[in-house]
């Protein structure tokens, strides 16, 4: 009998232990299979989201040819026109709109939220969803300018910088100081000045160290770099949301991806000497791009447009860091904010994804057309800045502000729901970064960062958070209860993380 005991406890811990074993592999690889679904579909998404980028600049470019502007997305045909130049004190370009016959399209002359990748869209495959979110990278600070040659500029920059991070999170748990400001902005400058490099973390060798006047600096090649500097940590890195408000995170303020220029190759090698893009063929002469320029000199212009802030995609912080509020008041923010957010008198609504039905698209039901900046004269029509006492201000402004964009960040979210009652879900999260170029042809879209994987939150500002539930409640009715489901599980909106009670007062599938 105890031998039987025993065999029958060893037989049961056998089989137990082939049991678990077998379900173990099972669910991995379910998981793994899911993981590989995740990623396929988010490959699928990332063509559709870049055949819209490229649609989009194919208008601006027929918009130029046509005689009603252009400059929507790259600047316009020639890398520069309709859009500004790279950086402050650069040819501004050609104004769109102002020439020609007929009311141009405004999302043909600039890049805002008349584009049809600015919306977060939801594509479905089944069980998951991919949500896709397109974040203009040229609405935001660009790091590159605290290091300038030109030194009086780089003072400015700094000075922005500062000004930046004390309004970030202001009237929040988490508000920072001036002195975090200053902070922080000494510790990126000896970052990029190689100050704070060691055997740890080391300098990385870079093309642009050969026969280089400015070897001592050494730019970030990714933002995710701010994580190793003494102060920035992930909470304050990433965004947050708290009592349904979202607090930015320095990754929706901060970029390093908007002052680029093509390679040039090696002059003494007659293979290794890359075109422009713009089929002139003297990439191999034009020298790096230095924002700013250097004292007494033209600024050296990057392509496309470069680090001017879009204006019709900047969050109210980016706008807010240019000036003080001395030079330029909250009354005058207030009001070039509620511009870009005020209702476009239209016939027609679009109804987005009712043609895209076969791709998988949710539909969003009627958007409301906003307002768009088409050039920085349209500013005059504001009564606050045109009432403005100092003209150097305004003068400034048109000099740091653009109204396209060229490059950027394709973020990208597929989710599986387990238990929607309980909202138990598995989610996966990429991104790619994206600069895109006039080539006078069908246009080029060039990887910078391509699918890497992402954990931190980001969640899409709005300028007025208190006015957005009206917003929400217009924009509900005229979706279908499935389509208001799937847009509160998007979780690039802020509705995906507010409390269920306000989720049910605000989609009518929850009640």
């Amino acid at each position: 009998m105890v031998m039987v005991l025993i065999f029958s406890i060893l037989l049961y811990a056998l089989v137990a232990d082939l049991v678990t074993t077998a379900r173990t592999a099972r669910l991995t690889g379910e998981n793994d299979v899911l993981v590989a679904r995740m990623d396929n579909h988010m490959e699928y998404c990332l063509r559709e989201v870049e055949e819209l980028l490229l649609t989009d600049l194919a208008a601006a470019a027929a918009a130029g040819d046509e005689g009603l502007g252009g400059g929507g997305g790259a600047g316009g045909l020639g890398g520069l026109a309709g859009g500004g130049g790279g950086i402050p004190g650069g040819d501004p370009g050609g104004i769109p709109g102002e020439e020609g016959e007929g009311e141009a399209d405004p999302s043909a002359q600039c890049d805002g939220s008349r584009d049809a990748w600015y919306a977060p869209t939801a594509y479905t495959d089944n069980e998951v969803t991919t949500y896709v979110w397109v974040e203009d990278e040229c609405g935001k600070f660009n790091l590159l300018t605290l290091v300038s040659p030109d030194q009086e500029f780089a003072d400015e920059s700094r000075e922005r910088f500062v000004r930046l991070i004390d309004v970030l999170r202001a009237e929040t748990d988490f508000d920072l100081t001036r002195s975090d400001g200053e902070m922080i902005a000494d510790n990126i400058m000896d970052w990029m000045r190689s100050r704070s490099r060691s055997e740890e973390m080391p300098r990385p060798p870079l093309k642009t160290d050969v026969d280089n006047e400015r070897s001592d600096i050494s730019l970030p090649l990714h933002l995710d770099e701010l994580l190793l500097l003494r102060g920035i940590e992930e909470d304050l890195f990433y965004d947050k949301v708290l009592d349904g408000r979202l607090i930015y995170g320095l990754e929706s303020v901060l970029t390093i991806y908007t002052s680029m220029a093509f390679d040039p190759g090696d002059p003494n090698d007659p293979n290794n000497q890359p075109g422009d893009g713009d089929g002139d063929g003297d990439a191999a002469n034009t020298p790096p791009p230095t924002p700013g320029g250097a004292p007494g000199e033209p600024p050296t212009q990057p392509d496309g447009v470069g680090i001017k802030i879009n204006i019709n995609t900047a969050p109210r912080p980016v706008l807010r860091c240019l000036f003080s509020a001395a030079e330029m008041s909250d009354m005058v923010l207030d009001a070039i904010l509620r511009y870009r957010n005020e209702e476009e008198e239209t016939e027609d609504l679009a109804e987005v994804g009712a043609a895209d039905d076969y791709l998988g698209v949710v539909d969003q039901g009627e958007q409301v057309e906003r307002q768009v900046f088409t050039s920085l004269d349209t500013l005059d029509d504001i009564e606050e800045f045109a009432n403005m006492p100092n003209p150097d201000v305004k003068d400034r402004l048109r000099e740091l502000c653009g109204v396209n964009s060229d490059v950027f960040a394709i973020h990208m979210a597929s989710l599986q729901k387990r238990n929607e009652e309980n909202r138990v879900f598995v989610v996966r999260h990429r991104r790619s970064i994206m600069k895109r170029i006039d080539d006078g042809e069908d246009g080029l879209l060039h990887p910078l960062i391509l699918l890497e994987q992402r954990h931190g939150l980001r969640v899409q500002g709005v300028d007025f958070p208190e006015e957005e539930f009206d917003d929400t409640f217009a924009i509900n009715d005229t979706m279908d209860m499935f389509s208001q489901e799937e847009k509160a599980w998007n979780p690039f909106l802020l509705d995906f993380y507010l409390p269920e009670e306000e989720r049910e007062r605000l989609y009518s599938y929850g009640r």
